[in-house]
């Protein structure tokens, strides 16, 4: 595994779950080989990518320390580990101290030959994601185009500088802006707001686009089932942004 990404934003709604599906879509596509997993009790990738799950096989796996179950080939190039609301119990289950190793004790267990693993995250900082952040250091946050969000940014941005004592290494190497009209003078303003704050950090942007909303819908990823949207064509970009300058 040479890469192993994990997707973070403590706000929900913000494209987290669409960025990590459609940039493995995109980076499977390229014909690299790409594990999600899914790390939210929610299971949202997970039913992006058809899959149903009641999460209690990856609870069971992190509870003994085993391999992660994998579903293989649930779109080109990718394979997924699903997640349930069985998963809610890890909360309970983990503490932070004891939790935290978890995952990535799993994931070295189990067997596979991906070039790319990216972790989708839950909306919140609590055990799941300093699990997901321990077990891929490298970082990447799904950011909408509104003032709003650039203010949680920096407030997340504080939150993982201060685990720096927990968990070493952490990076975050790229941020996608979501939901963006380049068009629209606020929406240049704030993506020029993020290449100044974070010079050489700024994926391609992903337009407001309905094949994004209805993808979901059918278990598919974009980039599958409406190819020639501009959905597709900025998730697209975007993987080639990631593949090159990780």
């Amino acid at each position: 595994m040479k890469h192993i990404v994990s997707i973070v934003n403590h706000k929900g709604g913000v494209g987290k779950t669409t960025t990590a599906v459609n940039l493995a879509a995109a980076i499977g596509e390229s014909g690299k080989r790409v594990l999600v997993i899914d790390f939210d009790p929610q299971g949202s990738a997970s039913m992006y990518l058809g899959v149903e799950s009641d999460g209690k096989d990856l609870l069971d796996a992190l509870a003994s320390t085993s391999a992660l179950p994998v579903v293989a080939d649930v779109a080109e190039g990718v394979d997924l580990v699903p997640a349930g609301l069985g998963l809610v119990d890890a909360r309970q289950r983990f503490t932070s101290a004891l939790g935290v190793d978890l995952l990535d004790r799993c994931l070295h267990r189990t067997e596979g030959d991906w070039d790319w693993v990216i972790i989708d995250c839950p909306p919140s900082m609590g055990v799941l994601t300093l699990a997901g952040l321990r077990a891929g250091s490298e970082v990447i946050i799904p950011v909408e185009a509104n003032f709003l969000a650039l203010k949680g940014l920096n407030q997340l941005l504080e939150f993982l500088d201060s685990l720096s004592h927990k968990i070493r290494g952490i990076e975050v190497v790229g941020l996608v802006p979501c939901r963006a009209q380049p068009r629209r003078r606020i929406h240049r303003e704030i993506l020029e707001q993020l290449e100044q704050q974070f010079p050489g950090k700024v994926t391609p942007v992903v337009r407001e686009n309905v094949s994004l909303a209805e993808a979901p819908g059918r278990g598919r990823p974009v980039t599958d089932c409406k190819p020639h949207s501009h959905g597709a064509e900025d998730y697209r970009q975007i993987g080639q942004w990631v593949i090159e300058n990780l």
